[in-house]
């Protein structure tokens, strides 16, 4: 598990994390899901929640309500996008790919895909 600290009280979770969160939609708990953490909902407040994405669900838009918010006492660590397989982590980079905003978590997919690549591939 991957963590940055942004005061001697609070820790901040790092894009790429894998969390297991409630997912609501129109208000109502559709149940607890895989979300990766893109981020802190509002970078000067650590404690206003974080940015979620529920990659199960398909790409990040509203639309389908893959992308919701997730404050720290809903959620479990699971692991980080370190953990995946190659195949996921390439879905994932996919759906990524174009969107400029999560920026930091296609980094470190790509990052990841990449030594998993390598690994396979002998280099």
């Amino acid at each position: 598990m991957t963590v940055a600290t942004a005061s001697a009280t609070q820790t901040v979770l790092e894009p790429g994390t894998v969390v297991r969160t409630p997912r609501y939609d129109e208000g109502k708990n559709t149940g607890v899901r895989r979300a990766i953490v893109l981020g802190l909902w509002n970078e000067n407040a650590p404690k206003g929640g974080y940015r979620v994405w529920f990659y199960t669900l398909g790409a990040p838009s509203f639309a389908p309500r893959t992308l919701g918010m997730a404050f720290a006492n809903e959620f479990t660590v699971v692991g980080t996008v370190d953990d995946m397989s190659e195949r996921t982590l390439l879905r994932l980079y996919r759906w990524l790919r174009d969107r400029d905003q999560f920026s930091t978590v296609r980094y470190r997919i790509q990052k990841a895909g990449l030594r998993l690549r390598a690994r396979r591939l002998g280099r």
